[in-house]
């Protein structure tokens, strides 16, 4: 049966939920270890982002963010979500994130992984960005051998803690007028911001309990 070649655009916020199953799909996958929050919050925060880059491209600067959509027969079979990052103190140039990719199982071994890689140098290009690098986890074996055949290698290991947590193992108390903070935040991270501030005055109540 003939197939429809591989077809790969920036998605816009009309694109979000046409990805619902591809991203439920990612997060039964990869398990709720690196999925903790599940499918909580995604769509509205990526539509978020897509604005926020799009209003940034507007006004003349770089955009910030890019979700790209792999399409066949204009039905999303993958996806890819990049950010610009800041590379820190010690590299001036920025590099493009992709934080997350997925390729639908039944439309794999097509090139799709490949072309959204692809499409993560050209908007590399667009921005300035030195570096394309890419988050996944060193138990997903297939995975990283299929970043490796494509020039990736294996640069630093970054450790992660939520601040519920750290602020546990270091004492560190709630500042309650954080809860209400003058910092311009969108609802969405205000709510995210809410929940870690509270979590770990929670979970104290309940053991006390």
């Amino acid at each position: 049966m003939h197939r429809s070649p591989v077809i790969v655009r920036a998605a816009t916020e009309d694109d979000v939920d046409s990805l619902t199953p591809l991203w439920e799909e990612f997060c039964e996958q990869v398990g709720s270890s690196l999925v903790p929050n599940g499918f909580i919050d995604v769509p509205e925060r990526v539509r978020e982002r897509i604005r926020v880059s799009r209003a940034t491209a507007e006004a003349g600067a770089r955009p910030t963010y890019r979700l790209a959509i792999a399409l066949s027969d204009g039905q999303p079979i993958a996806f890819a979500s990049m950010t610009v990052i800041d590379r820190g103190l010690m590299s001036p140039s920025s590099a493009v994130l992709i934080d997350v990719v997925h390729v639908t199982q039944s439309e794999r071994k097509r090139g799709a992984g490949t072309a959204l890689l692809r499409h993560a140098v050209l908007f590399a290009d667009e921005v300035g960005a030195s570096d394309v690098a890419v988050s996944v986890a060193p138990q997903v074996r297939d995975a990283n051998r299929f970043y490796a055949r494509h020039g990736f290698t294996q640069m630093v290991t970054r450790r992660s803690s939520t601040v519920a947590q750290l602020r546990r193992k270091l004492g560190v108390e709630v500042r309650l007028d954080q809860l209400d903070s003058t910092i311009e935040l969108t609802p969405v991270e205000r709510s995210l911001r809410r929940r870690a501030l509270l979590t770990p005055r929670r979970t104290a109540r309940t053991a006390r309990n």
